[in-house]
């Protein structure tokens, strides 16, 4: 065999192996290229399933804190409505006790000495309006429901204490109030004026009335307003030694 005739069949022998190659890489593709799609497939899956669970965890952690905060908001409503009513009867109980300022239809009342009582009969100073006339008053329109009540400007309040002698009135430690007195009292003006006109009440001025002219006068009023109670202790009144 010639040399040319071999390196023929050398060239033919490399060219059917290249070839030999391309095709077993070819079907050597075709045959994994399913088997890669299955995988990726398979991945995708699970990267879906992935996603719901935590999506499904989110939602669940999203409806918890929904819960959670409508828990809170239910609980701040209550707080708020029970810190509104406890204001509500504080301010109900400070203007009660007489610590606030206060207006509002009522009724004026005024009481004036009277005539003096005959010479030796021991009533001269029986004219004079006292303290029990002013408390006796007071008693009656606080029992017709009157919500505030002052003498003289100053405040009345459910510790407020009476006392005085000669025809002088003192109220806690005020100074002393003598006649006219003016009793004013906020509240339903019909129902007090109904009382003060009645004359089955309040026996003790209604004979003094007769006997020494002592004069017991009241009106309706639209508006009036008393001032909140002075809670000082000084007696102006009182003078040191």
């Amino acid at each position: 065999m010639s040399r040319r005739h071999a390196g023929a069949v050398a060239l033919v022998a490399l060219v059917a192996l290249a070839t030999g190659f391309v095709i077993a890489g070819q079907l050597r593709t075709q045959l994994l290229t399913p088997s890669n799609q299955v995988a990726r497939h398979q991945a995708l899956v699970r990267s879906v399933q992935d996603l719901e669970a935590a999506n499904a965890d989110d939602r669940r952690q999203i409806a918890e804190l929904r819960h959670r905060i409508d828990a809170l908001e239910a609980d701040a409503a209550t707080r708020s409505a029970t810190t509104q009513g406890l204001r509500e009867q504080l301010a109900q109980l400070r203007e009660r006790a007489g610590l606030v300022a206060v207006h509002g239809p009522g009724v004026e009342v005024v009481l004036k000495s009277g005539a003096p009582g005959p010479a030796g009969a021991g009533t001269q100073g029986g004219y004079l309006v006292n303290f029990e006339d002013v408390q006796d008053v007071v008693d009656l329109l606080f029992a017709q429901g009157a919500e505030a009540i002052a003498v003289n400007g100053r405040r009345i309040t459910p510790l407020t204490a009476f006392s005085g002698t000669e025809g002088q009135i003192v109220i806690d430690q005020g100074p002393p109030v003598t006649s006219p007195v003016k009793i004013d009292s906020i509240g339903d003006r019909n129902r007090m004026q109904a009382a003060l006109g009645d004359p089955a009440a309040l026996a003790g001025i209604r004979a003094r009335e007769v006997e020494f002219e002592l004069t017991l006068a009241f009106e309706g009023l639209p508006d009036i307003s008393l001032p909140a109670y002075d809670s000082s202790l000084q007696a102006p009144h009182v003078a040191p030694a």
